[in-house]
């Protein structure tokens, strides 16, 4: 009996260790990835880029227009469904090798790595933003439209030399984001990376 009582208690152990594995992983309310598993991941994109098994490497940092004003008129629970939406077009139209993240608010990155020269991040988000933007959002009691601004950054693996290149993309993903919403919002900004050292 001691035996089985050990057992159900590594049991116990396991499932809330997963469960804690789970909750660093994932954000609670969308189920995208963390921010802090982001970081694994964009520094694991980099190593394979060093590695010149990608080729290139996209940061996309996106938002969504208006987000307070959708909160203030139709509640809060309105703007975390709608959070969880915009989450699962983003998942139905990026491959299983790239990921989105929610770094907190209504704030996100996409990751897109590329084993070919071929750079199709453009193209994706394009048609996210396209989806997102023509899509009627339903909750329990209203029904309304959104958008959202995207800002997207690109490496090469010629570009693995770039001084904290992590940061870099982020820092330059959200600059090309200050400039779509400069642009009249429900846009793309591109900018390339500032420090080449």
């Amino acid at each position: 009996s001691i035996a089985w009582v050990l057992v159900l208690h590594i049991d116990k152990l396991y499932e809330e260790r997963r469960e804690l594995s789970n909750r660093l992983m994932y954000d609670h309310l969308t189920q995208a990835f963390s921010r802090s598993y982001l970081e694994i991941r964009l520094a694991q994109a980099i190593d394979l880029m060093t590695r010149q098994e990608v080729n290139v490497l996209s940061v996309c940092v996106f938002d969504i227009d208006n987000f307070k004003k959708i909160n203030d008129q139709f509640g809060h629970a309105s703007g975390d469904e709608l959070l969880k939406q915009i989450t699962q077009i983003v998942k139905n139209n990026i491959r299983t090798f790239d990921c989105i993240a929610r770094l907190g608010g209504d704030e996100f990155v996409i990751l897109f790595c590329e084993q070919e020269d071929e750079n199709n991040a453009f193209m994706i988000v394009e048609r996210i933003r396209s989806n997102i933007s023509e899509a009627l959002f339903k909750t329990d009691k209203h029904k309304f439209n959104a958008s959202c601004s995207f800002g997207l950054v690109s490496a090469t693996h010629k570009q693995c030399n770039v001084n904290d290149l992590a940061n870099q993309m982020l820092s330059c993903a959200d600059v090309a984001l200050y400039n779509a919403k400069h642009k009249g919002k429900n846009a793309i900004g591109e900018t390339k990376l500032i420090n080449l050292s």
